[in-house]
């Protein structure tokens, strides 16, 4: 068995994240010397940390043998026993179909399953070039000059979400605000309380929610909040913790991860100028360049599996209730898996990243988020002469999901 003492190959520490290009320096030691790592000895409670695109495949791929419950996620030891002290652990408090495991997680994956394969998403797609041209618009009006990932990239696709779900657009801010406290919770800046890891906004959140729910089963409509409000699982409505959960899940993570690729993505172009400029020359590469910009950016870092008996991971022996996380951001990059993958391509094909999971749990947002993507890129390029950098940028602190704080420009409208 391979352990992690060494700093050197420490990938926990939420502050590495900062620093992409020293962070994929450990995770290709560890795909090629201990791909199947013990990790003790840090904030967190023991786990085995897997880096390989094909081990992560095979755990994925297996929802029986590895399960979701009890540890989703990568928390801080010290926080995780001062939320069960409080009767807050996660087990109590969220059940989202991220947390579930089958049969539960089939049946109520597809309350809104059809909606996100295909007709829903058809249907809201005018209204999302809609709402990029509207925030392309802004940045025509802002002189040349702007901090993309807080002016434009964040919000997107939050007022892509919250239109979808059919929440007013004032409360926006508020969605932002919950949204960065409870999935970028180890970033100092971003967090509100360390101790409490985004638990008082995760209340406000479901408080508000609370509301919508009441609303739609009073009043349902067409929008996805209906959907979800309104659902049934075995013929009898959602209980209020799974349809609360559900609702938090789409309005959060619906539009942080996005809201990462996008300003990961555009990262992307400016680092590769002659991309940039064959995306502008061939909007339709972007049916292909969406699905790299979630691959080179990879905005879900990590999931954690439990294994349920004894079994064998790239030849490592894994104990049950030995937990499991998943690298996604290191699979992503594996040269076993992907032909040059520290080349941004965007005719990248096949493209069979891990950025939006495999198996049982694959995104049920993919095709909003690849339209998303598409859209406000063609806008952006289609309108614009020229984009640089305009200043340092700066990443959160998270190895939960990852995107870009700051990302300064300077650029020249058509």
């Amino acid at each position: 068995m391979t352990t992690v003492a060494s700093a050197a190959l420490d990938i926990t520490r939420p502050a590495l994240y900062r620093d992409p290009a020293a962070l994929h320096e450990r995770y290709a030691l560890l795909r090629r010397e201990a791909p199947v790592t013990w990790v003790e000895g840090s904030a967190y409670r023991p786990f085995w940390a897997l880096t390989r695109y094909n081990d992560i495949s095979e755990v994925s791929r297996q929802p029986e043998a590895f399960i979701n419950a009890p540890r989703l996620t990568l928390i801080p030891q010290a926080v995780e026993e001062h939320l069960v002290a409080q009767g807050q652990g996660r087990e109590k408090s969220v059940r989202t179909i991220i947390d579930m495991d089958e049969p539960d997680h089939r049946k109520y994956r597809n309350v809104t399953q059809s909606w996100f394969l295909g007709p829903g998403v058809a249907k809201f797609q005018s209204r999302v070039e809609a709402i990029a041209k509207r925030f392309v618009d802004k940045m025509a009006s802002m002189d040349g000059r702007c901090d993309f990932a807080r002016d434009i990239g964040l919000w997107v696709p939050l007022h892509v979400i919250m239109s979808i779900l059919g929440l007013p657009e004032k409360d926006a801010p508020f969605i932002l605000r919950s949204t960065q406290a409870m999935l970028a919770a180890s970033d100092p800046e971003l967090q509100r309380d360390a101790q409490q890891y985004g638990t008082a906004e995760f209340q406000q959140l479901f408080a508000y929610l609370g509301e919508v729910v009441e609303r739609r089963r009073r009043e349902p409509s067409d929008d996805l909040g209906s959907v979800i409000a309104n659902g049934l699982v075995d013929g009898a409505a959602m209980g209020m913790l799974e349809t609360l959960s559900y609702l938090l899940i789409a309005s959060t993570a619906g539009h942080e991860t996005t809201s990462s690729a996008i300003g990961g993505g555009l990262l992307a172009l400016l680092e590769h100028p002659e991309t940039q400029q064959r995306l502008r020359a061939d909007p339709a590469l972007w049916d292909l360049a969406a699905d790299e910009v979630v691959r080179w950016v990879s905005p879900i870092r990590h999931f954690m599996r439990t294994a349920v008996a004894d079994c064998q991971i790239g030849g490592v022996d894994i104990r049950a209730g030995q937990s499991v996380a998943m690298f996604y951001l290191s699979a992503n990059r594996d040269e076993a898996a992907f032909e040059a993958p520290f080349e941004f391509r965007p005719d990248r094909s096949p493209n069979r990243h891990l950025g939006f999971g495999i198996g049982g749990h694959f995104c049920l947002g993919r095709l909003l988020a690849l339209a998303e993507i598409r859209a406000l890129f063609r806008e952006l390029l289609a309108r614009t002469r020229s984009i640089e950098l305009d200043g340092p940028v700066e990443w959160v602190e998270s190895h939960f999901v990852g995107g870009l704080k700051r990302l300064p420009l300077r650029y020249t409208m058509n």
